[in-house]
């Protein structure tokens, strides 16, 4: 920059390098969730910068209204930022756990499917057990309602509340399968 003296720029360098770092630190404490670490970071940075402030005005004194600028605008920019990166990392825990709660309750499903097969696919469990195939009773029918209403509940991409209600939706169907068993010869199940 033509003009520009040389002592005023490096310092006003040395003051952003210190907010970019600041921020990194900051993004990196609310990356691990400790408060403890986030707090003496937090202050750090916010320390580095003002006594950075301080020398540069210090320093350079014709350089009052750029070190105020650079102050400003780097401090939100850190705050746009670090907001963002967190928020997106709070999404992604969220999207997480509510993968581990629809994968647990399709692990369930799955089982509860794998012994019901049994029944259909087998034919000797089948000879066993005419009552778990005949629709007429009241404990398969109620099986084979939930069964449906699992499937239908079975969340590809959702929300917290169609993941709850697919999983209470298999817990109802495991229940039904274990009722049906238990009611077929004195509660021998497969």
């Amino acid at each position: 920059m033509p003009g520009t003296d040389p002592s005023t720029v490096l310092p006003l360098l040395l003051l952003a390098a210190v907010l970019v770092a600041g921020s990194a630190g900051v993004d990196r404490a609310l990356g691990t969730r400790d408060g403890e670490n986030l707090f003496w970071v937090g202050f750090s940075a916010f320390l580095g910068v003002l006594l950075t402030a301080a020398w540069v005005l210090a320093a350079t004194s014709a350089a009052s209204a750029a070190v105020g600028a650079v102050v400003v605008a780097g401090s939100i920019a850190a705050a746009l930022w670090v907001g963002r990166r967190d928020r997106r990392r709070r999404r992604n825990r969220e999207r997480q756990q509510l993968e581990a709660v629809v994968n647990a309750a399709a692990a369930r499903h799955r089982d509860v499917l794998a012994r019901w097969s049994a029944y259909e696919l087998d034919p000797w469990l089948a000879a066993e057990n005419p009552q778990l195939l005949d629709l007429r009773t009241p404990e398969t029918r109620t099986f084979i309602r939930a069964l449906k209403v699992a499937e239908q509940l079975r969340p590809e991409e959702g929300t917290a509340a169609e993941a709850a209600a697919y999983a209470e939706a298999v817990t109802v169907l495991e229940d039904s399968l274990r009722r049906a068993e238990a009611t077929v010869d004195g509660g021998r199940a497969a």
